[in-house]
Order: C-alpha cells, then structure tokens, then sequence
C-alpha cells in the first residue's frame, strides 16, 4: 500500500489519484490490528546462558530477525504506516517516518545484528520494553499483558524432585 502512496502513474492517474486518497487514509482498526498481531516476542533474552553452547547460530539470528520484524510491525501500527515484512528494504528510511519509536531505533536495530549474543539479546529486550510502553501510551485498549510477561523472564534451572516419581 505504501508503493501506491509514493508511486508516479504513468497510465490512468484519476483512478491511481482515487487509490492513493483511500490508502491515505490509515484505518484505526487495521491499526490496532497490527499492532496486536505483531506484538509478540519470543523471550531469548531468557535463555542466553543455554543457547551460547548448542550451536544456535541460525536459530539465534531467525529470532533476531523476526524479533526486529515484530518491533517495525508494532511500530508501523502505532504510526499508521504500511508494513509487510515481505522482502522489507530501506529500514533506516522507513523508521525516519515514523513519530513514535525508542529512542535511536534504526541504529540500535542495526546494532543487534553486530553485538555479542548476550549484549544484544539484553539490548533486544530493551527496545521489546520500550515499544510496549509506547502501545500502552498511544493505543491503551491493546492487551500488552503477554508481551510484559516475557520481560524479565530468564529460564530457571530444571530441578529433578526424586519426591515426585
């Protein structure tokens, strides 16, 4: 939708002129709906201590992707900007359009991918904490509860209990 926005027509401008006035005008409910579909964020941050020696390169670096997918798509949201994560280019340029992001996010985003696993695991859950602020400051009626959950949870070493068996 964001290419039909910024997109020159070179055939039938009256109806692309018609197409962009709909598409300008960003729906609450499909902002809502990004919001809640994106806003979810697998805790690795939990389980640093354990993934560092099981040969979790691919697997780390899936979560990190798809973590920063979920954070634009949240943030998309909030500012009302089409997103899809579907061959997603020219990150910097699009969080420059938006109003409500945490602080330095396209450098920070950037960073995660080029930091040792614990510090950027720790800065992921950082920027997860903020962007749930902000869907708690800018769209208060977004159940944030499963999100917050996840903040500050770290896995618990596993306790056999002989008592039990």
């Amino acid at each position: 939708m964001s290419g039909t926005l910024v997109g020159i027509p070179l055939y039938g401008e009256t109806l692309i002129q018609r197409w962009k006035a709909r598409v300008a005008n960003y729906p609450d409910e499909l902002a809502q709906k990004m919001v809640e579909h994106y806003l979810q964020f697998f805790a690795i941050w939990g389980m640093q201590e354990r993934f560092a020696k099981r040969d979790t390169t691919l697997w780390y670096y899936q979560i990190l992707v798809e973590s920063a997918q979920n954070l634009l798509g949240v943030l998309s949201g909030l500012n009302r900007l089409y997103y899809s994560t579907f061959q997603f280019k020219r990150m910097s340029r699009f969080i420059e359009q938006m109003e409500i992001t945490p602080e330095n996010l396209a450098a920070r985003l950037e960073r995660l991918f080029h930091q040792e696993p614990p510090v950027a695991v720790n800065q992921l859950e950082a920027l997860v904490r903020e962007t749930v602020e902000l869907v708690e400051i800018h769209m208060s009626q977004v159940d944030t509860s499963s999100a917050k959950q996840r903040l500050g949870w770290r896995q618990q070493p596993w306790k056999f209990n002989a008592i039990d068996w």
